[in-house]
């Protein structure tokens, strides 16, 4: 039985799947109270610790360092990031990277003169990061942190928040290691275009243990005391990857909430009833072939490059050129 939902309260809650998207058992289901989708049970502290120290990465990746076409793609999305949120990127920054996976991120902020300390629960990862890269980072869990309040001008949740068996007692936490005027960068896997893009019943993940969309997103962050960046309110609308600060939250009503559910409810049941998928723009095939177009592309100009770092150097040169 599913417990009551830490976004809303809600105590209703509806079974959406009973596979992970590799046909494992896995139950997932979605709150009538705000439409969020849920692991149920919700795993343990310690089954979660086992599962991001040794398994994580080569249960979701198939390897326990990023194959160079991943790491091509990776820093090719993160430029594109740091082009199109330049106001928020300017030194002097100091940071933290909660879930710094292969480092692009972390690398690319070097670059740029921004001070930013990578966290990674997954060994293999860390010692990639550190030693490839050169990079900052340690190997914790979120409960092993221990950092003074007002430490960081920046904290970045990029595809970590799903990840985490209470997101509004996390988000209070990291809230509180901001500064005054502080930012908060969440990045989480967008439900309604998943449900959308992916074949049935290949949604869901047992590290995914809430899966949010827009509007579930930053009613987690309300509950945590977070505003969406006045900034990014507009230009971020509708997507779940935007920047939060400390505010005066005010939590969406009620009615806003069930709104939301009715409407989650009803996007899975067409994920749940139709065997194609049908993305958001083309079809199924048009976007099969993109995929793979795009990714041979990426696996032939990574190839160029005989090692990681020499891949992070070119995308480093192309940031600040």
């Amino acid at each position: 039985m599913a417990a009551p939902c830490p976004l809303c309260g809600g105590t209703e809650h509806e079974k959406v799947s009973s596979r992970d998207r590799h046909g494992n058992p896995l139950v997932s289901v979605l709150c009538l109270g705000c439409g969020v989708i849920t692991n149920d049970p919700i795993p343990t502290d310690a089954e979660l610790a086992a599962f991001y120290t040794r398994d994580y990465r080569k249960s979701y990746k198939g390897a326990a360092i990023p194959s160079k076409r991943q790491v091509w793609r990776n820093f090719g999305r993160l430029v594109a990031h740091f082009e199109a949120n330049t106001g928020f990127y300017r030194a002097p920054i100091t940071g933290l990277d909660l879930g710094a996976g292969s480092g692009e991120f972390l690398f690319l902020a070097k670059v740029k003169g921004l001070h930013f300390i990578g966290v990674e629960p997954n060994e293999d990862y860390a010692h990639y990061c550190r030693d490839m890269l050169g990079l900052d980072v340690r190997t914790n869990l979120l409960e092993e942190l221990t950092f003074p309040e007002a430490s960081f001008d920046m904290i970045r949740l990029s595809h970590v928040l799903e990840h985490m068996r209470d997101p509004v007692r996390s988000l209070k936490t990291l809230s509180s290691w901001l500064k005054p005027g502080g930012l908060l960068y969440i990045e989480v896997p967008q439900t309604d275009d998943e449900a959308r893009r992916k074949l049935r019943g290949r949604m869901f993940h047992f590290g995914h243990i809430f899966n949010f969309d827009p509007f579930t997103l930053r009613l987690a962050a309300a509950r945590a005391g977070l505003v969406e960046a006045p900034d990014a309110a507009a230009r971020l609308a509708g997507t779940t990857g935007t920047f939060f600060v400390k505010g005066d939250a005010v939590s969406p009503p009620p009615d806003a909430c069930r709104a939301n559910a009715a409407r989650a409810r009803s996007f899975m049941a067409d994920h749940n009833a139709r065997t194609v998928p049908a993305p958001k723009d083309g079809n199924a095939v048009s976007r099969l072939v993109s995929t793979l177009a795009a990714r041979s592309a990426e696996a032939l100009a990574a190839r160029r490059f005989k090692t990681h770092r020499a891949i992070a150097e070119h995308f480093g040169a192309r940031l600040v050129g």
